[in-house]
Formats: structure tokens, C-alpha cells, sequence
């Protein structure tokens, strides 16, 4: 357990918003939470759970304790002759155990590739990118309630998966710190890539035109080529990946929309409703490239909201608020955040 007082977040956030918070606790065993509770002044304060700070943007100083896991360790716990179930410590980068997975040929999250953010973060948000989601994998998540320190495990159907979110990320929000994710994994002669998103479809058939003998490493660096391609270094430019959701619209609708703008991109679901990118909607409505004050949208991806060097994250805001004013205005579609605003 480490405790640090009046602890700047700016090496903790991917936007690299310079705040701080009054306590910062890194949790390392379970017995760590009831002792944090017994202090007064930490009991006192609200506490806030934070992975990699890779889905989220501060405003201002916090009068908080921001709590963090450090498990970071993985385990085999069973296989069979198709399949490998892995136990993984919430602390551990997710892009270094999507790495792990697809250079033992597994098959499962190698469409996960180059998400920032840690372990735990999948389940919370349910994390997904061209046709997958953690939901696809995971069959069981272990946590920690943030009061007592008594674990508590999930199955699958008890997380109440959706759209980038969780029962983590509703009913118990930053009451329970996911401790560990288990996951199912395919073996290199047992799965299959998954190709149902058209343009990594079409990068693949780029570069293996056969799409024959392809391996999961295969999949991750063509997956890994394109985010490179869209997304920023948050090195560089701080940003937090997707800033909005991608909406869902009905069948009507859609068609309606197409009367009125021609052709619009979408991907329809299992429930025949139609998914249009938020990226579309934003470039459209004039916003790529724009920046208001020392924030910006990427020119590399619409989607992308950007730090330019010394922006407050109310300046972040304020220009997410404008795109989705104009969105709203133009299309009658609300663009719905996909990153958490921490006030």
C-alpha cells in the first residue's frame, strides 16, 4: 500500500490535464482497503476508483481519495484442447496482455489492440474496437468493495454488459475495484479472426490477399497499423482515444437521414438498428482540425479530442459541448460522451 498526499494526476491521465487530488492510494492487497477505512481524514472523503486515466477528463483539483489497483499478475487457471482460461491482475496494462495473448496464439483480443488503459478498465467499460467487445471473452471478473474489502465475483451474465459499459460502471461505480478479469481464450487451431468490421476486413485482404494461415499477430499488427494511422500519441498530444460514442439510430430513422444527406456510413446490428460514426457526423458539421483555445479536434480522426500542450480540462470540455450542439443541430443526433467528466 502507498499513500501520497496532494498528488498531481497529470502523469496519470492520458489527457495530461494538470491536477491534483488530496490523497492518491495504490491498492496492493486486499487487507489494504479495510486499514485505508479506519483511517478518519481518508474514511472522511469520497473515494474514486482510476485505471490508467485512459477514459477520463479532470477539470479541477479534487478534494478526493483516487484509488488505483496494482495486481498486475497472470495466471493460467484451465485449459482444454481448445481453449485457455487466463486470470489477469487489474493493475496490468491492457495493451501488454493483449501482446501476451497473440503471441501464444490465442485467439480473442487481438482486435483490442493498442486500447490504452488497464486490465480492469475492460470490464468497466467494456472496451471494444472493429466488431469486439471484452464482453466476448470474459467469464468472470473478482472485485473488492471499496468499503469493506470483501471480494465479490461476477460471472458473464451478472456484469450486465452493454455498449461501453457495466454494472461496474452503474450500480457500482467506484464501490467495487475490479481485483481480477478472467478470460477465454481460443487456441492458435481452434479460432478464427474476426472480420465482421469492413475496413479491418479490407486491410487484412491489403495485406494477405490469400486470407489464408492467418494468425492472431497477424490481426493485432494490421489492427495496431490502423489505430497508429488515426489516433494520436497521447505522448504528443494528450487525448483519451474516442471521446464520443458511436450512436444508434433507428431503421426509420436512418433512411430519413439518407433522404436528406445521401449516403451515411453505418454498421447494423442483431437488433436492426443502425450504428453511424460519431467521426462522420463530426467531420460534417465542420469540426475536424478546429481547436478553441488550447483544445482541438485530431486532424487525424474526428473522433479525437486533443490537448495542445497546456489545456484545462474545462477548455476540453467546452469544445466537446459545441461539437455536440452543431451534431445535434444538423443530424437531430446527440452525440453521447464515452469519456467520464471528473468535477
Amino acid at each position: 500500500m502507498h499513500i501520497h498526499a496532494n498528488y498531481s494526476l497529470k502523469n496519470r491521465n492520458t489527457f495530461k490535464i494538470d491536477i491534483k487530488t488530496q490523497y492518491f492510494v495504490e491498492i496492493t492487497k486486499q487487507s489494504d482497503i479495510p486499514v485505508l477505512r479506519s483511517d478518519i481524514k481518508l474514511a472522511a472523503l469520497p473515494w474514486i476508483i482510476l485505471g490508467g486515466g485512459s477514459n477520463i477528463l479532470f477539470t479541477q483539483d479534487l478534494e478526493k481519495v483516487i484509488v488505483t489497483c496494482k495486481f498486475d499478475k497472470i495466471k493460467v487457471m484451465k485449459e482444454d484442447e481448445d481453449n485457455i482460461w487466463i486470470s489477469v491482475g487489474a493493475g496490468l496494462p491492457w495493451q501488454e496482455f493483449v501482446e501476451y495473448t497473440v503471441k501464444k496464439g490465442y485467439w480473442g483480443l487481438e482486435n483490442l489492440a493498442l486500447i490504452p488503459g488497464t486490465v480492469g478498465a475492460a470490464p468497466v467499460q467494456n472496451i471494444g474496437a472493429y466488431g469486439s467487445e471484452a464482453r466476448d471473452t470474459i467469464t468472470r471478473v473478482q472485485t473488492l468493495n471499496l468499503f469493506t474489502g470483501e471480494r465479490r465475483e461476477f460471472r458473464n451474465t451478472e456484469c450486465h454488459f452493454g455498449y461501453r459499459t457495466s454494472i461496474f460502471k452503474q450500480e457500482h461505480e467506484n464501490r467495487l475495484l475490479v481485483h481480477r478479469v478472467t478470460f477465454r481464450l481460443r487456441k492458435a487451431h481452434a479460432g478464427h479472426p474476426n472480420l465482421v468490421y469492413d475496413p479491418l476486413k479490407e486491410a487484412i485482404q491489403h495485406h494477405f490477399p490469400s486470407m489464408e494461415n492467418l494468425t492472431p499477430e497477424d490481426v493485432f499488427n494490421t489492427v495496431t497499423k490502423i489505430r497508429q494511422e488515426k489516433i494520436p500519441d497521447p505522448r504528443i498530444y494528450g487525448n483519451a482515444g474516442s471521446f464520443f460514442k458511436n450512436p444508434l439510430i433507428t431503421e426509420q430513422y436512418f433512411k430519413e437521414l439518407c433522404k436528406i444527406h445521401g449516403e451515411v456510413p453505418h454498421h447494423q446490428t442483431v437488433n436492426n438498428e443502425y450504428k453511424i460514426p460519431a467521426a462522420w457526423l463530426i467531420e460534417k458539421t465542420g469540426w475536424k482540425g478546429r481547436k478553441m483555445k488550447n483544445a482541438a479536434v485530431s486532424e487525424k480522426h474526428a473522433l479525437v479530442l486533443v490537448n495542445l500542450g497546456d489545456a484545462k480540462g474545462c477548455e476540453v470540455v467546452h469544445l466537446a459541448e459545441a461539437i455536440q450542439e452543431d451534431v445535434d443541430h444538423k443530424f437531430g443526433i446527440h452525440l453521447e460522451r464515452e469519456v467520464i467528466i471528473m468535477k
